[in-house]
């Protein structure tokens, strides 16, 4: 399995769905916690619980931008969060786990690979590098999200520096897509003979 990290806007979606393409079982934790934070949540009343009844309006999706502010912000929150929806990321990103074929590539999209210890359950672990300027500029080319939260966001993760210098694997997303696929291509062929020999 491989682990895909990176900082926020970098392209470890991108990446991610570029390994998935050559054939590799693609998970994201963020798919996955997005869920909890959806329309029809089964955690609803836990998230208004912590921050309050803005946080989840009744018939709609959690407000993330400020549920993202309020936990940044304050450290007790932000682990009551965590207590709350890492065990259950957990759970699900082990059900789709379990349920692929032997012998699967997975492509495992987790932005906490490292401060979680995710990484020790990896074979391998990949970066997907951006300095945090050419990262703000993919966020803001997109819409994504104010800037506001994007420094809350960036500040609350590993340096992303660290994070490039713990990784088996680095791919600089500052060129072409078909640039990315050539670095995701010669990866995905290293990680098919590791496969093969097991």
């Amino acid at each position: 399995m491989l682990g895909i990290t990176g900082g926020v806007g970098t392209g470890k979606t991108t990446v991610s769905k570029a390994f998935e393409k050559l054939g590799a079982k693609r998970i994201s934790s963020d798919d996955i916690a997005r869920k909890y934070t959806s329309i029809g949540s089964p955690v609803r009343e836990s998230i208004i619980d912590i921050f309050g009844e803005e946080s989840f309006p009744e018939g709609s999706d959690a407000n993330r931008s400020l549920i993202a502010k309020l936990t940044f912000n304050d450290p007790s929150r932000k682990t009551r969060l965590e207590k709350l929806l890492h065990p259950l990321i957990r759970r699900d990103f082990n059900l789709e786990l379990n349920a692929m074929p032997d012998h699967s590539i997975v492509a495992w999209e987790v932005p906490l690979l490292f401060e979680t210890d995710a990484h020790t359950i990896c074979d391998a672990s990949l970066c997907v590098y951006l300095s945090k300027e050419e990262a703000w500029k993919r966020v803001e080319g997109r819409g994504g999200m104010p800037m506001s939260d994007f420094e809350l966001r960036w500040k609350s993760q590993m340096d992303i520096e660290k994070k490039k210098s713990l990784s088996d694997f680095v791919i600089i997303n500052d060129n072409t897509y078909e640039g990315i696929e050539k670095a995701v291509l010669d990866i995905y062929k290293g990680l098919e003979k590791r496969v093969h020999k097991k």
